[in-house]
């Protein structure tokens, strides 16, 4: 409804997890297909799913997600030869803690094509290696 108060002649459709398989496909394709100027989803879209023609994302409340989740969802647009646009927000007023501020920064800092190991590694250094084996 946000969306339709913000330009109400927009065609919009939605896709999240809590649909049927059918009901998302549909949407999805009726988005491929032009009925459909935005489509408003969750990360489901993060991987899969391959529209060239979609140039511009706009994520909401990108410091709760991963950098690698980012990531993905950044290579969902730009798909073809048009200018792609991704926008990353979070709540106005709100203190971005130490690791949502640096997941953020590398993904301004890392968009040039193939940046995905750029991207693994600086994930590395704000996450720690953990521990895979050992006494813990």
């Amino acid at each position: 409804d946000h969306i339709k108060t913000l330009v109400p002649e927009a065609r919009v459709t939605v896709g999240h997890g809590q649909m049927s398989e059918q009901e998302l496909e549909r949407a999805i394709l009726d988005f491929l297909d032009g009925e459909y100027d935005v489509l408003v989803s969750t990360s489901i879209i993060e991987t899969g799913v391959d529209i060239p023609s979609v140039n511009t994302l706009i994520v909401h409340d990108a410091d709760k997600m991963g950098l690698s989740q980012l990531y993905q969802l950044r290579g969902r647009v730009g798909r073809s030869n048009r200018i792609a646009y991704a926008y990353f927000t979070y709540q106005r007023d709100k203190v971005l803690n130490e690791v949502a501020e640096k997941r953020l920064q590398a993904s301004k800092e890392f968009t040039e094509l193939g940046s995905g190991v750029k991207i693994a590694r600086r994930d590395l250094s704000i996450r720690g290696a953990g521990n895979l084996l050992g006494a813990e």
